[in-house]
Formats: C-alpha cells, sequence, structure tokens
C-alpha cells in the first residue's frame, strides 16, 4: 500500500477531532500550479480586481498592497525567479522583508488541474464524507511571511492543506486549551478540524494548495438566500417604479411597508413553502456531488458533431438524482441538467468510467437508431463538460 493509499483512511481516524500531519503528494508538481498562479494573476497587473474570480492578494509585513501590479509574477519567471525579484525591489526592497502571493478559487482556469484536484478530494470524501457545500481552493507561494488571520475567531472550516516545495509551520490553538505546532514540507497533508484558531509561516519559498471545507452551520444560511433570491427574481417583474412610502405619513393608520417591498416579502414566503427552493437544492447538490465541492467550475468546451462510428472514452463518473417519477438530474464535472424517460436509464449502464463504446453502440444499447439525434445530443453535452472525450486520435482536452 502506498502513502496514497493510506492517505484517506488516515484522515478519517482524525477528521473532525484533531489536527494530523499526513503523507500525500499533492494532486499536481509545483511547476504546474505556479502557472496557474501566473494565468490567475494576469488580469491584475493592470491593477485591483474587484467582485471577480479568481481573487488575487499580494501580502507583505507592511500590508496587503491594494495594486500590485508588476509585483505579481509574469509568464518568463519561475517561483524562484519571482521570489529573488521581489528580494530586489519593493515591497522587499534589499531587505528581508517576506510576502504571501494568494489565489482564491482560480483552478478553474486549469481544467487539467481542476480534474486533478477534483479527483484526488473525491477520494479523501469517499473516506470522510461528501460536504453539502461548495469547498473554497486557495493557492499560496510566500517565503518568510506570517499570516496571522486565523487567530481570530475560531475556523467554521476544515482545513486540507498540501505542501508542494517549502515548509509551512502552524501553531493551532484548539478550544479546549491544546496548542498544537506542525512543520509540513513537500509531499506532506497538513490538516486541522474546524473550530480551530491557526497562525501559520511560510518558509523556504512555500507552495501550498489549500482546500477549505465548510463545517459550521449557519455556512448553509448564503447558498439557501442565493437560491431563495433567485426564485424570487422569477417571481417579479419589474414595472420601473421606484418603491416609495407616503409623506407626510398618515395620521390615522399605521404604515406599513412600500407595495414593491411587501411583494418581494410575499414572494420569498411563497417561495420557501414551494417545491422550487426544494428542486434547485437538489440540482445545486448533485452539481457539487460531481466536482467534489470544487466551484466554479471549469467553463464547457467547445460543441463538436458526432458520428455513429466516433469511439468516446467515458473519463468522468456521471452522478445521478432522481428528480420525480422519470426523471434524473445528471451531473457531470459541476455541471446538471434533467434527463427524463427509460432511455435515459438504458444509456446511464453503458457510461461507466474507463469504457469506450462508439456513438452507434450506445445508441442501439438504447434500442434507437444508431443517428438517433436525442442520443447524439446527450453525448455532445457530456461531451463538451468533459465527462467523455473522443478517441481514434480526437481526444478534445482543455
Amino acid at each position: 500500500m502506498t502513502a496514497a493509499d493510506r492517505t484517506g483512511p488516515a484522515l478519517a481516524r482524525v477528521w473532525g477531532k484533531e489536527p494530523a500531519l499526513l503523507p500525500a503528494a499533492a494532486p499536481a508538481d509545483p511547476a504546474h500550479l505556479h502557472r496557474t498562479i501566473v494565468a490567475a494573476c494576469e488580469p491584475f497587473r493592470a491593477g485591483t480586481v474587484f467582485r471577480a474570480l479568481p481573487q488575487v492578494r499580494l501580502q507583505t509585513p507592511f500590508g496587503w498592497l491594494g495594486a500590485p501590479g508588476r509585483l505579481l509574477p509574469d509568464a518568463a519567471e519561475s517561483a524562484a525567479d519571482h521570489r529573488a525579484r521581489l528580494r530586489r525591489e519593493p515591497p522587499g526592497s534589499g531587505t528581508d522583508a517576506g510576502y504571501l502571493l494568494s489565489v482564491r478559487q482560480g483552478l478553474h482556469l486549469d481544467p487539467a488541474l481542476w480534474s486533478a484536484v477534483r479527483d484526488a478530494l473525491a477520494e479523501l470524501w469517499r473516506h470522510v464524507g461528501r460536504p453539502c457545500l461548495p469547498v473554497e481552493a486557495e493557492l499560496t507561494e510566500g517565503d518568510d511571511f506570517t499570516r496571522v488571520r486565523g487567530l481570530a475567531a475560531p475556523s467554521g472550516h476544515a482545513v486540507l492543506t498540501w505542501v508542494t516545495a517549502g515548509a509551512l509551520e502552524a501553531e493551532l490553538h484548539r478550544e479546549d486549551g491544546e496548542l498544537r505546532v506542525l512543520r509540513a514540507t513537500a509531499g506532506e497533508l497538513l490538516y486541522w478540524p474546524e473550530g480551530t484558531r491557526w497562525r501559520e509561516r511560510h518558509l523556504d519559498g512555500c507552495l501550498t494548495l489549500r482546500i477549505s471545507v465548510p463545517r459550521a452551520q449557519h455556512l448553509a444560511t448564503g447558498v439557501v438566500k442565493d437560491l431563495l433570491a433567485e426564485e424570487v427574481r422569477g417571481r417579479l417583474a419589474y414595472d420601473g417604479t421606484v418603491p416609495h412610502l407616503p409623506w407626510p405619513p398618515p395620521a390615522d393608520r399605521p404604515l406599513g411597508p412600500a407595495a414593491p417591498v411587501g411583494a418581494v416579502g410575499e414572494a420569498v414566503r411563497a417561495a420557501a413553502g414551494g417545491e422550487e427552493l426544494a428542486a434547485a437544492l437538489r440540482v445545486r447538490w448533485a452539481a457539487w456531488c460531481s466536482s467534489a465541492g470544487l466551484d466554479p467550475v471549469p467553463e464547457p468546451r467547445a460543441d463538436v458533431p458526432l458520428a455513429p462510428g466516433q469511439r468516446l472514452r467515458v473519463v468522468s463518473d456521471i452522478v445521478r438524482v432522481p428528480d420525480g417519477p422519470g426523471r434524473w438530474i445528471w451531473a457531470v464535472n459541476g455541471h446538471a441538467f434533467p434527463i427524463g424517460g427509460a432511455a435515459g436509464e438504458r444509456i446511464a449502464r453503458q457510461l461507466e468510467p474507463g469504457r469506450e463504446p462508439t456513438v452507434g453502440e450506445l445508441c442501439r444499447a438504447v434500442g434507437a437508431d444508431e443517428h438517433n439525434g436525442a442520443v447524439t445530443a446527450l453525448l455532445r453535452t457530456l461531451h463538451r463538460l468533459r465527462g467523455v472525450d473522443l478517441t481514434d486520435g480526437g481526444r478534445a482536452d482543455g
């Protein structure tokens, strides 16, 4: 049994109980992670980008730099080159001042990396259970920098950090007063459970991949609120008026809410008590299951025509969630869509990872002509979502 095979069971033994340091190779090598960081930084070289993912931050002992510009790495630099340059110019200016470059939620920029991380997480979740909310991924490159944000309050997240280069020292304070100090180096996975206060020091050109797993119940509020807001928007038509109250207020009766505000309240009550919210949660849950919680997900790739003789390779598991009589929600790589009818059930049995059927074979498996438009459309959707690849030299990467 390899170290990778032992990681899941070892994590299960400490999950939700105590911090641990486990041998575990990261889902990608340091050079690949650095290239993803550089790609995420590109829009930020011109200034700060607000309310967008990925989120890029350069932190120094003097504070967070809101517009780091050319201090960010470029495509011509390795991680070591970038580290050396920051020692020669601001914020280092030739001193020993350290830095931490953080890229939050940037894995979707690189579908191959996203898939590798998803597969690694899916294997871990097999042992500890799937998260019911999306996880947050963060890539960091840092040197001689101490991050203290985790000391402010007990974390509502469990944290998994792969170290791929350098060293990461974590000072972990538990609610029961226990203090643990763990040092992870390349090839190790550092875990601490929810309820931990933490401070960490990035050393020797430390490069990490961190996954924060929501564990506190209140974190579900934001997800439900967003879905509820979507349902409410679908129920209300905007008539162009501005909500207002009469002025001066009437003296002979209590002043109620403005009519449009009251309409929103009624729509919220109707949406919360209806089936639509539950259905939306089922769809979102299916998508998260298929992505191992990673969100956002890569954009679908370009559509391609499929002929009956085209051979396909099934490369991803398809999550299927019942959605009523004869109806299913299918999800692959974080994308969910509805499927109905008995043909969907029959074709699902033919789409096990590793199989390489032709389009015509799949059509015939459901009792249809090899040119069946519904089956071909489904297979084109699965290809766009990277659930199947083309073989015979026609593999569609990216």
